[in-house]
């Protein structure tokens, strides 16, 4: 067996987007991601107190994430008690469509869409890891 490489975590996610400014006014409206960098085909968003990135890329053509049958593709966010409380707000203010949960073990989580349909999960810890 051949030794496994150590990672210090995930660096960024990117993602294709239909459109471009939406998509970044939904990340940054939603969450304390402030704009890195900007051109007319990708925006580089950075988490606040992390350093990790999030790509917006504009796609070339249209972006379907559920077309292709995956039903537990998402990305999830870490977030603490206080700012989980907040985001069920800021989702029930703004109409942010739910999803319903994957089967898995009872806990405090909330699955959402953005404006392209990528799923996103949202979980309150502090620390450590985070669910699947």
């Amino acid at each position: 067996m051949q030794e496994r490489i150590n990672t210090g975590g995930i660096c960024h996610i990117a993602i294709d987007v239909n459109d471009l400014e939406q998509s970044t006014k939904f990340y940054t409206d939603m969450f304390a991601m402030d704009i890195a960098s900007r051109s007319n085909r990708i925006v580089q968003l950075k988490t606040s107190g992390a350093d990790d990135s999030f790509f917006l890329f504009k796609a070339d053509s249209p972006v379907n994430p559920r077309g292709c049958g995956m039903m537990h593709s998402h990305f999830g966010f870490r977030i603490d008690e206080r700012n989980f409380d907040l985001a069920i707000d800021y989702i029930k203010r703004n109409n942010i469509k739910i999803r319903p949960n994957p089967d898995r073990e009872a806990g405090k989580f909330i699955y959402i869409e953005d404006p392209d349909g990528y799923v996103i999960q949202l979980e309150p810890r502090e620390g450590g890891e985070c669910g699947g």
